[in-house]
């Protein structure tokens, strides 16, 4: 059984053994084990992960989605093989971006989710077409998830967080309005554009609701965070004025990657 998580190779419909079909083979893998999308030899099966995994990508899709990984000794997870970078891989994923709904879809939990990996991806890419999708994913209500009883905690933090950092990164100055919003989202007495006392009085139900920890009242942290990151790409005094605000944020985490930044002179 892979420790690392059942979302791997060896469970995949696209490794050469599976004849199409998901779940744990019948008998020993062949050492010869290749991935039929992106070519090459798995030499983990059980310990090699994607974005195109059944649990992650029940539409079957065969564009390749983010890198693969490989599991770390923690189990975590690492890059093993970067996403190839073609005009079709690219056009693949600006369409599932453009797909992307408000509400996500319960999803098998692991550090390779396919919504995020296609914004990774294109953020890795600088992929420019993907920005006005982005602008309005990072509109998403963060805390929008799936119906019914969600057993996996899947919200739209995430995705939310992912695609601010991501318009940083290839819009550079011209995200700062979307970059500037983020950094306010979940501190009260701030206005980013709703009612933030709401929003906060709904977060904390959530958590309490949900079984984490009661203490836990920040979940917009790593929205925040990855705004920082985002800022990290712009060069601007504005910018510099939002490092100097964010190093001041109530969450340590978020003030320690703004000030870091700063120390870096941004970019």
């Amino acid at each position: 059984m892979p420790n690392g998580g059942s979302d791997c190779c060896g469970t995949c419909w696209f490794n050469s053994s599976a004849d199409g079909k998901p779940g744990y083979p019948s008998g020993p893998l062949p050492t010869d084990l290749r991935c039929v999308i992106r070519d090459f030899v798995i030499t983990s099966p059980f310990y090699t992960y994607c974005g195109n995994h059944p649990h992650h990508n029940p539409g079957r899709v065969e564009v390749p989605l983010g890198p693969v990984y490989t599991a770390t000794r923690d189990l975590g997870r690492e890059v093993l093989h970067e996403s190839p970078d073609t005009e079709e891989v690219r056009l693949g994923l600006l369409e599932l971006l453009s797909a992307m709904e408000e509400v996500p879809a319960v999803e098998y939990p692991s550090p390779t989710q396919l919504d995020e990996e296609v914004i990774r991806q294109l953020m890795a890419f600088r992929e420019r077409r993907a920005s006005p999708v982005l602008r309005k994913i990072a509109e998403f209500d963060p805390m929008s998830a799936p119906p019914g009883d969600n057993v996996f905690g899947r919200t739209r933090i995430a995705t939310v967080a992912l695609a601010t950092e991501a318009l940083g990164a290839i819009e550079r100055d011209e995200a700062l309005d979307v970059l500037e919003a983020a950094l306010r989202l979940g501190l009260p007495g701030e206005d980013a554009g709703s009612s933030v006392e709401g929003l906060i009085a709904r977060l904390r139900g959530f958590w309490s609701r949900g079984g984490h920890e009661v203490g836990h009242e920040d979940p917009m942290a790593p929205v925040r965070y990855h705004a920082v990151l985002g800022l990290k790409h712009c060069t601007s005094e504005r910018a510099r004025s939002l490092l100097g605000q964010a190093a001041r944020d109530p969450h340590r985490e978020v003030a320690a990657a703004a000030a870091e930044a700063l120390d870096n002179g941004g970019q």
